[in-house]
């Protein structure tokens, strides 16, 4: 075997192994994820948003990424949220705080009806709350 046939061996060796590990990342495992089941068109599923650049505060910091994509756990899917009408609420030491997300890109793409009712409570009483509806697509 020529030098020149295992070079090319090796690469594409190297090639299909980076491809697997970035296929096979698991989104659910990322710091501040977060997952949640939603129903979308009649279809069950359990997304994972990772909060884009995490350092925001809410749809009223207009520094964040309101329009981050969620993985679809178990497959290679995408939702990509274009519009919102989600109520957020956040409840820890005693006290409430509620915010209302009606963000919508400018001419949206919205074949998908996504729905969602969820509330993790935490260890020390606190709790999350989130409730409504997003539109986007699937890739």
């Amino acid at each position: 075997m020529s030098l020149r046939t295992i070079f090319v061996v090796a690469s594409l060796f190297a090639a299909v192994a980076l491809t697997a590990s970035a296929a096979l990342a698991d989104p659910t495992g990322s710091k501040n994820s977060f997952t949640f089941p939603v129903t979308c068109n009649g279809t069950a599923y359990t997304f994972v948003a990772n909060s884009a650049n995490g350092q925001g505060a809410g749809a009223q910091n207009q520094n964040t990424a309101p329009f981050a994509p969620a993985h679809v756990v178990g497959s290679n899917a995408i939702f990509h949220p274009t519009v919102f009408d989600l109520l957020f609420t956040f409840s820890f030491g005693g006290m409430t705080q509620s915010f209302l997300d009606t963000n919508a890109m400018a001419n949206p793409k919205t074949p998908v009806k996504c729905s969602v009712n969820f509330t993790q409570t935490f260890s020390d009483g606190g709790s999350i709350s989130l409730k409504g509806t997003a539109w986007g697509f699937f890739t």
